[in-house]
Parts: C-alpha cells; sequence; structure tokens
C-alpha cells in the first residue's frame, strides 16, 4: 500500500524507541524560530511606533539646534569680543598693580590685627561681665565689694579702648577693600559681559550635546490619587504621551514645518501652572494616557474608550474639571465666553447647573407691564420675541396665537392688579435732536443697540444684546412711563439692572423724545385680544409653568415654582445611548446631538416627543462655545491636592466678576482682561471710561465706597457718565474686595490723612511738577488752553482724597507697567531722572518729591 496511508501503516508497525523524530523537531523547531523572530520583530518595530517617533524627534531637533548654533556663530561679534578681551586682559594687568598689591598686602595685615584686637575686646568683655556679677552680687548681699566695682570700671575703659582700635581698623579696611575691589570688579563685569556676549552659542552648544546623548525610552508620568472610583477610592493615572510628544518644551520646536507630534506647546505659560512633569497631559488633553500607539491614545480607534482626545478649543473644557467655580479662568477665553453666554442666556432659570445655582433672574419682573406697553405689543413679543429684536436673549417658544393670546391674558391680569402707575404730564416737551446727542453721549449705547449702530454688538462679539434693542422701542412703551423709567429706574423695578443716568428733567424729556421716534413702521394684521376671559387667563398661568417662563422673569404667584427641565451637571459624560435624535438623519454622536439641539431645540421633535425647550437663535460659533462649556458638565472632580485652592481671596473674586457681569461693568470697563467694548463706539479712546484692572491697589478705600454709592466726576469733561447704580452696601463691599482681591489684598480701613507730606520734598517735587509741566495734560479746575478733551488727564486736586500714596509712586515710576499704552510719560526709564541736580539726580527720591507736591493740590 503505497501514500501516506501505506506510510503510517508501516511506521506503527516499527517499535517507538526505533523510529527517527528528527525532521519532524527539525520542522517544529523551525516554525517556533521563525515565530520566535517573528514576535521580537512585531513587538519591537511594528508595535512600539513610538521608538520611531522619538528618532525621528530627536533627528529633527538636532538639526534645528544645529542651525540656531550656526546661526548664533554668524551673529558673533567677534570685534566686540576682541575688544573684551584686550579690556579684560588690561583688567587682569591692574591685579598685579603696586596699589592692587599694596592694598591686598595691608588688608591681610589689617585681619591680622582685627583678630588680635576682637580676641583682646573679647576677654576684656568676660572679664568685665565676670567683675559685674561679684559687684552686683556683693551689694544684693548688703555688702557692696567696691574693688570689684573697680574692675568693672577698669574693663569697660579697656573694652572702650579695643573697640575704638577694631573700628580704625575696619575703617582702614573698608577703604583698602574700595581699592581691591575697584580693580576685581572691574575684571568680574567684563568677564560678565563676555559670558552674555557667548551666551547664545553656549546655549545652543549644550542643547546639541543633550539631544545627542538622549535616549530612546517610555517617557511616564504617574498620578497615583488624581482619580477616583466609582466607589470613591483614590485611583491612579499613568500618562505616557509625552514619549510621542517629546517637543513639549523645546523653543525650537515652532513653527507650521514641524509636525504636529513634535512641536511645542502653544501656551507655554499654562505649563508654568500645569508641569506636564508632575502633571501629565490627559488631565486637559483626555485621550487614553497609558497607550502608546496613536489611535489607542487618542482614542480613534478604541470605541469603548470614553475619553477620546480633546481638540481644539474643545481642550478648555478639561479647565472646569478644578475650575468649575471661577467665572474668569486665565488662558481660558474660549471657556469664559461659553460662561458669559450661559449666564446671559438664563440657561440656569430652567436647567439645574452646578455653580449657577444663585444667580439672579436675567430677565425683567412682570408684574406691572399695564404701564409700561400695550397687549398688541406684548401678544406679538410673546408670540415670537424675534420678530421685534432679532438680536434679543428671550428665545422663541413657537407659540401658537392662541397660546400666545392666553400668556398675554395671564401677564396682563397680573398687571391690573398691581397699582403703579406712572404720573402723566411729565413726558412732553422735548426735542428729539436733542434727545439724539444725549442718548449716544451719556453711555447709554454701552448697553443697547440702535438701528445700524452694531459697533458694540460687534466689538461684544457676540450674536445678541446685553440689554434690549431700541430700534423700535417707541412702539413698545409708554412715553410717561420712559419719563420716569430714565429719571428713576428702581421706581419701576427695584431689582432691575438698569441704573440712573443722573439726567435732568430736561434731558430726559430730550431722551423720551428721541426714543419715541424710534418706532416699528411695519403694519399688522389687528388682533382682537379677549384678555378679560378667565379661563383663557387660567390656560395662561398653566403655559407659564410648563414653559419655565419663571425661571428668568418674576411672576406673581409663581415665586415657588422650580426649574422645568433636566439637570446638566453630568451632561459631559451622557453616552449616546441615553440621547433621541428622534427622525432626524443627524449623526450618532454627543458632539452631533448637542450642536443641534442648542441651535435648534425643537430639531429633534417628533409627533410623539414634544420639546419645549425654545429656540435661542445662537450663531455656530456660540453654539461651538456652548457645546465646549456642556462637554466640562461632568461629575468629576480631580483629587484636591490637585486644584487650586478656591480660598477666601479666589471667593472675592469670583463674587465680584459675577456682580460686575450683572450690572455689565464690563461692557464700558476692562477689569482683567475682558471689557471695555464701549470704546468701540467712541471717537476718541481718550474719551473712554477708565481701566479698573489697578484699580484696588489705586483708589483709598473709603473713596472708593462713597463713588460706588454717589459717583461724582474725576473727568469732568467727558460726555459719558458713571451711572448710579444704587447698589446695597453689600454689592458695594463685594466691588470693593474684587478690586482688592486682584491686587491679592484684603479690605482694610486705613487713615490716609495722616500721611504727610513733607516740606523738603514738597519744595522738590513742585520744581520737577512744573519741569514736567503736568499741566499741559492734568486738569486742576481749567482745562488747558488749546488742549483737546480726549488728551485731558485726571483732576489732580482730587489725588489727595482719592489715591493711594504708595501706588502713586509706582504709577509715576512706570505708568506703563500699570496700564499698557496709557498716554502717561514715563519720566524715569529704569529709574534714571532727567534731573541730575535735585536729590543729586536720585529717581526715587525725585518721584517721593512729586508724589508729596501732587497731594498738596486742592488741600
Amino acid at each position: 500500500m503505497n501514500g501516506p496511508v501505506g506510510f503510517f501503516s508501516k511506521r506503527e508497525q516499527t517499535p517507538i524507541e526505533s523510529r527517527d523524530y528528527g525532521r519532524t523537531y527539525l520542522v517544529l523547531s523551525g516554525l517556533l524560530f521563525l515565530g520566535t523572530m517573528w514576535a521580537v520583530v512585531d513587538e519591537v518595530m511594528t508595535r512600539r511606533p513610538w521608538k520611531e517617533y522619538q528618532s525621528e524627534y530627536y533627528e529633527l531637533s538636532l538639526r534645528r539646534w544645529r542651525e540656531r548654533y550656526a546661526e548664533a556663530i554668524s551673529n558673533f561679534d567677534s570685534s566686540a569680543y576682541k575688544d573684551l578681551e584686550t579690556q579684560e586682559k588690561d583688567a587682569r594687568a591692574g591685579l598685579h598693580s603696586p596699589e592692587y598689591l599694596s592694598a591686598a598686602a595691608e588688608i591681610q595685615n589689617i585681619d591680622n590685627e582685627l583678630l588680635d584686637a576682637n580676641r583682646d575686646f573679647t576677654f576684656a568683655k568676660s572679664r568685665s561681665d565676670e567683675a559685674y556679677y561679684f559687684w552686683k552680687k556683693s551689694i544684693h548681699e548688703g555688702n557692696e565689694d567696691l574693688g570689684w566695682k573697680e574692675k568693672v570700671l577698669r574693663f569697660e575703659k579697656q573694652m572702650k579702648e579695643f573697640n575704638v582700635r577694631v573700628e580704625n581698623l575696619e575703617s582702614k579696611k573698608a577703604m583698602l577693600s574700595a581699592i581691591v575691589n575697584r580693580y576685581s570688579q572691574a575684571v568680574k563685569a567684563i568677564r560678565s559681559k563676555i559670558k552674555d556676549l557667548r551666551a547664545p552659542i553656549e546655549k545652543d552648544s549644550t542643547k546639541i550635546l543633550q539631544v545627542k546623548s538622549a535616549s530612546i525610552l517610555i517617557r511616564q508620568v504617574i498620578m497615583n490619587n488624581f482619580d477616583r472610583s466609582n466607589f470613591g477610592t483614590p485611583k491612579g493615572r499613568v500618562d505616557r504621551c509625552q514619549t510621542c510628544h517629546a517637543g513639549w518644551n523645546d523653543e525650537v520646536m515652532e513653527g507650521e514645518d514641524i509636525p504636529t507630534q513634535f512641536r511645542k506647546h502653544p501656551l507655554p505659560e499654562l505649563l508654568d501652572l500645569h508641569n506636564p512633569e508632575n502633571f501629565g497631559c490627559t488631565p486637559c488633553h483626555q485621550g487614553q494616557g497609558p497607550a502608546l500607539t496613536k489611535g489607542s491614545a487618542h482614542g480613534d480607534e478604541d470605541k469603548y474608550w470614553e475619553w477620546p482626545l480633546l481638540r481644539g478649543n474643545e481642550v478648555y473644557a478639561s479647565c472646569n474639571k478644578c475650575h468649575s467655580n471661577e467665572h474668569h479662568v486665565k488662558y481660558a477665553q474660549p471657556l469664559n465666553r461659553a460662561k458669559t453666554i450661559l449666564v446671559e442666556s438664563g440657561c440656569f432659570g430652567c436647567h439645574e447647573i452646578k455653580g449657577y445655582l444663585d444667580i439672579p433672574k436675567i430677565g425683567p419682573e412682570l408684574n406691572q407691564l399695564p404701564a409700561k406697553t400695550r397687549p398688541d405689543w406684548l401678544f406679538r413679543w410673546v408670540r415670537n420675541p424675534k420678530d421685534y429684536n432679532p438680536h434679543t436673549r428671550m428665545p422663541n417658544f413657537r407659540l401658537s396665537d392662541d397660546e400666545a393670546e392666553a400668556v398675554t391674558a395671564y401677564l396682563w391680569n397680573v398687571g391690573q392688579q398691581n397699582s403703579y402707575r406712572p404720573m402723566q404730564g411729565f413726558g412732553k416737551g422735548g426735542a428729539v435732536e436733542r434727545g439724539r446727542f444725549i442718548v449716544d453721549a451719556v453711555g447709554c449705547k454701552g448697553c443697547h443697540v440702535i438701528g445700524d449702530d452694531t459697533r458694540m454688538r460687534e466689538a461684544r462679539g457676540l450674536g445678541y444684546d446685553a440689554a434690549p434693542e431700541l430700534t423700535r422701542v417707541g412702539s413698545k412703551v409708554d412715553p410717561e412711563w420712559l419719563f420716569e423709567w430714565l429719571k428713576n429706574p428702581r421706581h419701576y423695578r427695584p431689582s432691575t439692572r438698569m441704573p440712573n443716568l443722573r439726567l435732568t428733567d430736561q434731558e430726559a424729556r430730550d431722551a423720551v423724545a428721541f426714543l419715541m421716534s424710534l418706532r416699528d413702521v411695519r403694519r399688522f394684521e389687528e388682533k382682537n385680544l379677549n384678555l378679560g376671559s378667565q379661563e383663557l387667563i387660567k390656560r395662561g398661568g398653566k403655559l407659564i409653568r410648563e414653559y419655565g417662563c419663571h425661571g428668568c422673569h418674576t411672576i406673581q404667584g409663581m415665586e415657588k415654582e422650580g426649574r422645568v427641565s433636566v439637570a446638566l451637571s453630568n451632561i459631559g459624560r451622557k453616552r449616546v445611548d441615553e440621547l433621541d435624535f428622534g427622525d432626524t438623519q443627524i449623526p450618532k454622536t454627543w458632539d452631533a446631538w448637542i450642536f443641534n439641539k442648542v441651535k435648534d431645540a425643537r430639531v429633534f421633535a417628533t409627533d410623539r416627543i414634544f420639546s419645549k425647550m425654545p429656540v435661542f437663535a445662537f450663531g455656530d460659533s456660540e453654539v461651538v462655545l456652548l457645546r465646549t462649556l456642556l462637554r466640562s458638565f461632568t461629575k468629576e472632580e480631580p483629587n484636591p491636592v490637585y486644584q487650586k485652592p478656591f480660598d477666601s481671596r479666589q471667593q472675592a473674586m469670583e463674587a465680584g466678576r459675577r456682580l460686575t457681569l450683572h450690572y455689565n461693568c464690563i461692557n464700558c470697563h476692562q477689569i482683567e482682561d475682558t471689557g471695555g467694548y464701549v470704546v468701540a463706539t467712541l471717537k476718541d479712546e481718550g474719551m473712554a471710561p477708565p481701566l479698573l484692572r489697578p484699580e484696588g491697589a489705586k483708589v483709598q478705600e473709603q473713596w472708593l465706597h462713597e463713588f460706588l454709592k454717589n459717583p461724582t466726576a474725576v473727568r469732568p469733561w467727558l460726555e459719558i457718565r458713571m451711572p448710579t447704580f444704587s447698589l446695597t452696601e453689600g454689592e458695594i463691599d463685594t466691588v470693593m474686595k474684587y478690586f482688592l482681591a486682584l491686587h491679592d489684598r484684603e479690605l482694610e480701613l486705613r487713615d490716609y490723612k495722616a500721611f504727610q507730606p513733607q516740606p523738603a520734598y514738597v519744595s522738590a517735587g513742585k520744581k520737577l511738577f512744573d519741569d514736567f509741566q503736568c499741566l499741559s495734560c492734568h486738569y486742576t479746575g481749567t482745562i488747558p488752553e488749546g488742549k483737546k478733551s480726549a488728551d485731558l488727564a485726571p483732576d489732580l486736586t482730587l489725588t489727595r482724597g482719592r489715591l493711594k500714596p504708595e501706588w502713586i509712586l509706582d504709577w509715576i515710576a512706570d505708568p506703563e507697567a500699570i496700564q499698557p499704552g496709557t498716554r502717561m510719560p514715563t519720566y524715569f526709564p529704569d529709574m534714571q531722572s532727567p534731573d541730575s541736580v535735585i536729590f543729586a539726580g536720585n529717581a526715587r527720591e525725585q518721584i517721593r518729591a512729586l508724589r508729596d507736591y501732587v497731594l498738596t493740590l486742592g488741600k
């Protein structure tokens, strides 16, 4: 029998001990060897791409450092180097001069003499202490020993003699040391210049050696207790991102020609606060930290990884893990803008959001509408606010005509129950053109937009306005109500954010005349509203409760109603399978669902799924910002050791930020690194309200308190006015603590009147004041001749009661450091004075003299 069957049949008849397994072992060994080699190659080459990344990075880094080294060599000033070498040689020759050698030798002799003199003084003092003890002891025992007293006197005399000798020797040594130091310091100064000249070359050379000697290895950061498990126990985090992203701190790895994975971090100032060598990368960027391949590390290939890499501005969502209590996070402007949009849009009125539970309602009180407007306008507004004002913050609930009529009936009925009615006959007699000027000048446009003047809206960079647009206000409000509103907004609504601009009666009438001329010229179909129907009123109340209007507005009878929608405190961890996409073809991702939901809240509604969330009509860029913020809303919270402490200073700053945002202070003033938008509406920046960043270090606490309570003119020539906000004592305290906390200071009561300028400094300061021609810009009761208002500086007669004495010194020394771009000149650059006579040219003394003189003005 032939073939395999015959082979095995014949083999079966062969005894086991006689069978040959050599070829079988050979084949199996070969397979084992090939499999082992394949496993090694696969592990070393295929599964370790990070090695290639690091090799490529080191080659690129080495090449760029060599280019910088070559550039440093070519830029090296050899002529200056030779001059310095010659100067150093001459300076070193001075170390062998007779004067230097003699002084050095004399110092050595004096040191020996000082050693003896100090020893003699010490011995005399010891003997004096001994004699003094026994003398005092004899007195206490009732038998004074005059011998010990004589010894005390003798030893004290010796101590004085030895002390005089020591002082003479030290004085002589000081004079000789000045000679020696003159020679040695000359050498050191030149060596320092040579070192500075060669610094770029030395630095680049050192970097080249470091890159050459760098090893290819896994770079790993372990944070043992950064996270917590589902059971609340500390959990370690492993982060290996720097294995591939090796150039995050390499200054030569900048530029578009550098591969993304090797580039230097674009915000190095952030790394000073979050050092990746201790903090890792995934706490901010997410991704799968332990992974060593791009797809797994970024989370793109692992569909079950819940925290894929954040890209672009989405990275700022991570800031909220540690900074959820802060409205303004430094270097996180996209997140800050998103928080502003959330607050100004009133999202917290319907949704419970951690950190936004105690914010005042953003909408006006709706209990007195009959005194303000007409029912037909209210009906059209409720039905579609965007039709009247496309840029309003009020969203569109897409109510039917019947629903809008019911809501109107309820609100009108509430208003009829209130007694407020404006006084008649006071709002007439104004001039439209004068009113136009007043509205343009006094600051109304810091919050309100009128017609085509969209400069304020563009400066804010948002698609909605901070306050109602006034383009058609004449068709909305009653003129008598408007007059009282302009004169005293809190008379109509005590909780209003609208300030009092302290208009005279005639100014208010003129403003009314202008604003009432701004009318809606469109024609609308007449609608017979059944405002007295109790059934309609009842239905309107039900609709208001269902849609949560009370979340933004105070409405009589609904003070105890709660939020009507879901909490958003963990929306960032919402799984896709928990989201309902309705009948849409929108991609099934978290990003797509959130974007479309915020863009058009009703997009996922079906005939069985009814959506009550209104449509806000945000622009795409605003939707993206809000999506970033929503991504940050999670219940994750790193271990406190990794968080910035929310101490009393941070709490004061946060309270101040929220209050100044609530009253729209940042529309006119720049505080920190945001705000000051009203400057876009002014012809000259010099006519803008002041920057408030320095305020805590700048103004006296008592003055600031009185100013916030009752504003007075610091620059009386300005047309724009600081309004009266009628702040409570608590709100004033919040603002003051905020400004002080920005400078790491606390509120304290100081008696600034106790500071008295010194006469000698005052007289010198007056001469400097006149020489520097300070009155050519500063107002002291009269405007300097030929000076434009925009170029004028604050009234110096207010200085004594307004500014802190120590701040004035800092301001005169370097105004640009306190307020970049200021028109105040720097008279003492690098603390060098242009006047070499007064106080022998001492800049610090001259600055003090100027300060002391200014504090006498207006006294």
